[in-house]
């Protein structure tokens, strides 16, 4: 099949899930196109080819959400790119992203929403009812749903207004076996130390990270990934920047406790951490915030907090546990070691497959009816 991936962000930005899907569909035979809107200026993009993957990151006019003709122009713009192709499936991954489809391949192609965040509530006021109301649009128009927590399905059923009939699966996220298969290398970090590595935003718990950081001088933080947001810190917690996704293994690995330090809200009710599936996978002692989504998550090493004393008392407790044996032996339990992201695709690939015969057999037996 030939497949157009729409992305929330570019091929360079730090490795996510909507890298790893259209990289291991690709790599099951199908011709994918991997595209991305960046407002100009403001990102580096790179369009590339890896075999049947072809990377399309393309610059728009910044401030769309601000003024209706920018993003008038931006959708005109990718909609005359799109329509120079054929697609069989159009996976959209944003609320906005059915208004850049031609309107006949709404109809010829088969269109999938993968619903990775709750998007709305990355807005306030007028902007999150905006995001709402572009989603339900974007739920009625898509033929199913494929969502990255058992949350945000449930979410997305609640937004479709009682439409019981439209597909919806939960496929998780995983980790990234072909990054996890080489051997890691120690990188030269203070201990005892702190790492979290993922977009650096409001969402973290910056009051438990900094009351921490001033009252254990003796600890480093190291926040690693893209910086969202700008914050005054204490000296010890340290903001690395992004670094690339085969450094990630080393990081962790060099990492005495690693963090999933998460606000707890609309937004994070909803998240399925990709960073916990490669936390578990090293055997790494983790303290995260807890939400239910992490209830399938099984591990000695996994340290839920709910309040500064609890994080505290799990940071401390750690720290002279893995004092005493910094290796230890792999955890390598049945739920963690099968959540590779080859195992989700291929029930992915399964999944868009079933939605575009079905489609195809209605369009057809349609035609049939018309001929008749």
């Amino acid at each position: 099949m030939k497949i157009l991936y729409f992305s929330t962000v570019n091929w360079m930005w730090i490795k996510q899930r909507p890298h790893f899907i259209p990289y291991y569909l690709s790599k099951r035979g199908h011709e994918v196109d991997f595209l991305s809107l960046n407002p100009l200026g403001k990102v580096k993009v790179k369009n590339d080819k890896f075999g049947s993957l072809k990377i399309i990151d393309k610059y728009v006019l910044p401030f769309a959400l601000r003024y209706r003709f920018i993003e008038l122009i931006n959708e005109t713009y990718i909609k005359s790119h799109v329509y120079k192709n054929k697609y069989d499936v159009i996976v959209l991954t944003s609320p906005l992203h059915y208004k850049y489809i031609p309107n006949h391949m709404l109809l010829e192609s088969s269109i999938i929403y993968e619903c990775m965040d709750n998007i709305p509530f990355f807005y306030t006021g007028e902007l999150r009812e905006r995001f709402l109301y572009e989603e339900r649009r974007t739920l009625e128009f898509a033929d199913a749903i494929i969502t990255s927590s058992d949350a945000l399905a449930d979410i997305c059923r609640d937004r479709l207004r009682g439409d019981s009939k439209k597909p919806i699966v939960t496929i998780y996220n995983a980790f990234d076996k072909e990054t996890f298969s080489s051997r890691p290398k120690e990188i030269d970090l203070d201990k005892p130390n702190m790492v979290y590595i993922g977009t650096i935003g409001e969402w973290l718990d910056w009051g438990t990270l900094e009351r921490f950081a001033i009252q254990h001088s003796d600890y480093t933080v190291y926040l690693i990934g893209p910086e969202e947001i700008r914050r005054d810190l204490p000296r010890n917690i340290i903001l690395v920047g992004s670094v690339p996704h085969y450094k990630v293994i080393d990081y962790i690995y060099s990492g005495d406790i690693m963090l999933l330090p998460f606000q707890i809200n609309e937004l994070t009710r909803a998240v399925d951490p990709v960073k916990l599936y490669e936390y578990l996978y090293m055997n790494k002692p983790t303290i995260s915030s807890y939400w239910p989504e992490l209830d399938k998550f099984q591990s000695r090493n996994l340290m839920f907090y709910e309040n500064y004393d609890q994080f505290e008392s799990h940071a401390l407790n750690i720290v002279s546990r893995v004092t005493e044996n910094n290796d230890g032996d792999r955890q390598e339990y049945e739920f963690i070691r099968n959540s590779v992201w080859e195992n989700r695709v291929i029930e992915y690939d399964g999944f868009i497959q079933m939605v575009h015969k079905e489609k195809r057999e209605v369009k057809q037996e349609v035609e049939r009816r018309r001929l008749r």
